[in-house]
């Protein structure tokens, strides 16, 4: 994984189904070792901080990246300010 091809995926319906496989797998994975939801977060921190790495020598691509990141919190937290109380309470873990 060194080149990030931002034309390969045509699609967010395209995309979704060549990865939606991939994240539920290690959704798997990380329920049957017994990851706490903030563990996870750090293993996603992590492997967005690699995939950034990855990208230092493709800066449109990791533009790309960061803005599609950006996109995504500030789409969560809207989604909070207009019904509070639907997303997960910060600092909260499952079953606590």
């Amino acid at each position: 994984m060194t080149e990030i091809d931002t034309e390969a995926l045509a699609s967010d319906a395209e995309m979704e189904a060549r990865v939606r496989p991939l994240i539920n797998e290690i959704l798997e994975r990380f329920n049957q070792e017994g990851v706490s939801p903030s563990q996870a977060g750090l293993v996603v921190m992590g492997l967005i901080y690699r995939l950034m790495e990855v990208m230092h020598d493709a800066p449109e691509a990791r533009r790309f990246f960061i803005l599609a990141l950006i996109n995504l919190i500030n789409n969560y937290l809207a989604e909070e300010m207009e019904n509070p109380g639907t997303c997960v309470a910060a600092g909260k873990e499952e079953g606590t």
